[in-house]
């Protein structure tokens, strides 16, 4: 048994391998050299080479370049900036509500402390105007 190697015919990339018997005849667009560098690496995107009978091969940084993704950034939609446009809305009204909501129990805990203040006043004030009998 031997592997042979298929590359396509117009293009010479290697196309896949097959194990076929050792009496059989190697097919037109195939070889028994293997894609692989002198160190026994597989090369990267092997193209056959009828002149020299050998595999050539892309750099590893030709075959980054040339199978790079190209990032893709999405563009939102009008109904999706329009959403984000109200919760940053929703968002700072939520703030100020809660800026107002301490406000408001700042102003309510002074108001108690006047209310007190002004209670004793008061009580003072009767107090004093009993010892003065009434006056």
């Amino acid at each position: 048994m031997k592997q042979v190697y298929f590359y396509d015919n117009a293009t010479k990339k290697f196309a896949g391998y097959d194990v076929i018997e050792d009496t059989a005849e190697i097919p037109e667009n195939a070889t028994t050299v293997d894609p692989v560098d002198s160190n026994g690496i597989g090369l990267y995107d092997p193209t056959w080479n009828e002149s020299t009978n050998s595999w050539d091969s892309l750099t590893e940084e030709e075959w980054k370049q040339k199978h790079a993704t190209p990032e893709v950034k999405p563009v939102p939609t009008q109904e999706e900036q329009a959403a984000a446009q109200q919760m940053l809305l929703m968002a700072d009204l939520q703030n100020k509500v809660d800026t107002l909501t301490d406000t408001v129990d700042e102003m309510t805990k002074s108001n108690q402390q006047i209310n007190a203040t002004l209670a004793q006043i008061i009580l003072q004030n009767a107090t004093n105007a009993e010892e003065n009998g009434g006056k």
